[in-house]
């Protein structure tokens, strides 16, 4: 009796499982033989993130009116060469495209963001993003982020830093100050000399710092509060000009 309740468990889950990917592939049928009768664009910025809008977004779905989607069947619709062309772009961070039962063609968009800004005296600026992307300036629109200065970088690296081994210290400074909520309001610019040598410049302060190379990050900016929540407050906040916390277990002030 065993075996043959075994036997019928089996069957009946077999059953389920063809008429599972009957239903499946009835839907997917069906859904191919509809009409795309609205282009659906949602463009995700992180609120303060506008390189890219919605119409830029759907010139590049119809390949700059090229492609004609409005009552065009789902299935000669090439949804991965629609994400291709949107990811082709350099704000963009990831695309996703989509059709529905109602006769949508939905887009979804997710820019990257940036977290620091080159400046070259106004010649071949660009972003910096927070997966270490190299992201172009933009006529349209200015993201208030870290500023990045220096004979360092004195050209355009390659696509991504993170993984540079030239640069991969620098984005790993720039990502510690992105990430710390005091140190992202405290920190204005970073500038980087020929020879790596970091000076940091704050906000409100007048002071600069001398940060010395990317090494030892996360200790120099322990030392770095300590003057800020320590000796600030006790001499003025303007009364330095000058802060060296380059060297182990030393606070220089001047």
């Amino acid at each position: 009796m065993k075996f043959l309740h075994k036997i019928k468990k089996e069957i009946k889950l077999s059953v389920m499982v063809i008429l599972a990917f009957s239903m499946i592939a009835f839907v997917e049928n069906k859904q191919g033989e509809k009409l795309c009768h609205e282009i659906s664009i949602m463009v995700y910025d992180n609120g303060t993130n506008y390189f890219l809008d919605k119409e830029e977004v759907h010139q590049l779905v119809t390949d700059h009116n090229n492609e004609v989607l409005i009552g065009t069947l789902y299935d000669k619709i090439d949804l991965k060469s629609i994400e291709k062309r949107i990811r082709s772009n350099k704000y963009v961070a990831d695309a996703q495209a989509y059709t529905n039962l109602r006769g949508q063609v939905i887009v979804d968009v997710r820019l990257n963001i940036p977290v620091a800004r080159f400046m070259h005296n106004g010649n071949n600026d660009f972003y910096i993003c927070e997966s270490g992307k190299i992201m172009p300036t933009s006529e349209k629109y200015t993201s208030r982020v870290l500023l990045l200065s220096g004979d360092f970088l004195n050209h355009m690296p390659g696509e991504n830093i993170r993984y540079d081994s030239t640069y991969q210290k620098i984005f790993d400074l720039i990502m510690y100050i992105h990430d710390d909520e005091f140190w992202k309001a405290q920190i204005a610019q970073i500038d980087i000399d020929r020879a790596g040598y970091i000076t940091l410049f704050p906000q409100v302060t007048k002071q600069y710092i001398e940060f010395g190379k990317p090494v030892s990050i996360e200790e120099k900016f322990l030392k770095l509060k300590v003057f800020y929540k320590k000796i600030l407050p006790y001499k003025g906040w303007n009364h330095y000009t000058r802060v060296n916390i380059e060297f182990k277990d030393q606070i220089v002030c001047e």
